[in-house]
């Protein structure tokens, strides 16, 4: 398999992706399929590492107005 290939697939099952700033992050929205979207108060990274993301993307748009996005694979 192609180095570069194999690189994507390693970086897509990542659970958190380098270029978030987890500290700027105050409300994590997670986006379900059927439309409906939970929103989750970030009070400290902490709480980061007590959810169960599950294999998705994120769309940080924390430096803008503190909302980090997840769509769960099948909502991506």
């Amino acid at each position: 398999m192609d180095s570069q290939v194999q690189y994507k697939e390693a970086t897509a099952l990542n659970f958190m992706p380098d270029t978030i700033d987890l500290s700027k992050v105050q409300t994590l929205l997670y986006h379900f399929p059927d439309g409906k979207v939970l929103q989750l108060d970030i009070k400290d990274i902490e709480q980061f590492a007590t959810l169960e993301l599950e294999v998705g993307r994120f769309c940080d748009t924390s430096a803008i107005n503190g909302i980090l996005h997840f769509y769960p694979r099948g909502n991506a």
